[in-house]
């Protein structure tokens, strides 16, 4: 690993512009335009990359040392032959990866945020809040980031943030139920409070660990996409793998589940024999097989070899997030210094937990659904808390509950 002597700090320019109109003396719209731009942001490339079909001998021209041993007819050697394609080999034939820190990435988030405010009146208080927005970037992590999938052109990295989140909505409310006296405060003190979240897809990448068809030996490669990038969903089943290509008995297609590897659905077990028809190249299809959308309408297959697919960084999205919480408050005063709260406290109410982002930008998680080559692309193995190392609190989970007491003085 190195680092350009001469990087610089980075900077981030903020700006933004609100309004806010009071609707009488308890409820407030504020309307805000939020925006940033990134410049100068930390990345890595490789430095050292091989040229493209290096490893299979299609560079051209060859290296003098390619062309000596590891390109030679009748005994090509993929590790060698990529090895001597690298830039810096004829000075430093022992190096492989150099692994470069500079100011190499960039970043811009422009949004729309809405906020409805009312303050406790009549026994009521919520706030709801709604942002549109578009965060783009080159790399939305640094030194834990994917190398990109051509060093040499780190800028067609430039697409979706691994945190856009286009679409977020949350409503979070409190209402005091109106009590009567007595009855040793059993009918009054009563209060419920809900929280519900709800936010569109985020994206995620893929980095193909183990065919390396473009010959770089970088093993950072995407596939080509036929079809909609929107038919290919990440959550608890993965996308239906299918392989077999070029074999007697012909293809087959399972699904990552669960419960291990299960059949494909029927629509894309019969559109299996279409990936042969936009396949780049029949040797990466044996090899590497092919996904095919629950809809049998697009595909993902490899890349021929000695290039990159066509498929662009972050094109893909998982299930999104929906949440509700709900809680129940008991509040017992005693000679008006002393407070007793009891709390019952719902988590995930409706009980229907997610799935986590097989990338995992925002947690850190890297299962087997972003790695084409594992056969289970798109499969999240656990829920967004667990993935984050913080189970049961988290968001995502099943249903929770709990209870507590607070005492006050």
């Amino acid at each position: 690993m190195g680092i350009d002597p001469n990087l610089r700090s980075p900077y981030l320019v903020n700006y933004n512009l609100g309004v806010t109109h009071a609707f009488g003396a308890n409820l407030s719209l504020e309307v805000g335009y939020v925006g940033n731009l990134g410049r100068r942001l930390l990345g890595f490339k490789d430095i050292n990359q091989p040229a493209l079909g290096a490893a299979q001998c299609l560079n051209s021209p060859r290296t003098a040392a390619q062309a000596a041993d590891a390109c030679v007819a009748g005994s090509a050697d993929a590790g060698l032959a990529a090895q001597e394609a690298r830039p810096f080999y004829a000075k430093f034939p022992y190096l492989g990866f150099i692994n470069w820190g500079s100011n190499q990435d960039y970043s811009n988030y422009n949004s729309l945020q809405v906020t409805l405010t009312k303050r406790m009146s009549q026994g009521l208080s919520f706030t709801a809040g709604y942002t549109y927005g578009h965060g783009l970037d080159t790399g939305s992590l640094n030194r834990f980031s994917l190398l990109p999938q051509d060093s040499t052109k780190p800028q067609l990295e430039y697409a979706s943030s691994d945190f856009d989140i286009r679409h977020r909505f949350t409503i979070t409310g409190t209402y005091n139920i109106p009590g009567i006296k007595g009855f040793a405060q059993l009918l009054q003190g009563w209060q419920i409070n809900a929280i519900a979240n709800i936010q569109s897809p985020q994206p995620w990448n893929i980095s193909d660990s183990t065919f390396n068809n473009s010959g770089t030996n970088e093993f950072s490669d995407r596939w080509n996409i036929s079809g909609n990038p929107a038919d290919f969903r990440s959550g608890s089943q993965g996308i239906p793998y299918c392989s077999g290509f070029g074999s007697a008995a012909g293809p087959s297609c399972v699904q990552a589940t669960l419960y291990g590897n299960l059949p494909a659905a029927s629509a894309a077990s019969a559109a299996a024999a279409q990936c042969a028809a936009v396949a780049a190249s029949s040797a990466s299809l044996d090899s590497g097989g092919c996904y095919v959308s629950t809809n049998g309408k697009s595909f993902l297959t490899p890349a021929a070899p000695g290039t990159f697919g066509n498929m662009g960084r972050n094109i893909f999205r998982d299930s999104g997030l929906k949440t509700m919480d709900f809680s129940v408050f008991k509040n017992f005063t005693f000679r008006e210094r002393y407070g007793v709260q009891f709390r019952v406290e719902v988590f995930n109410l409706l009980n229907h937990p997610i799935f986590a982002n097989p990338y995992g930008a925002s947690n850190g998680f890297l299962g087997p659904g972003y790695d084409p080559s594992s056969g289970s692309l798109g499969y999240a193995s656990t829920t967004p808390d667990g993935a984050a190392g913080n189970p049961l609190v988290g968001s995502g989970a099943n249903r929770d509950m709990q209870l507590g007491l607070k005492l006050t003085f």
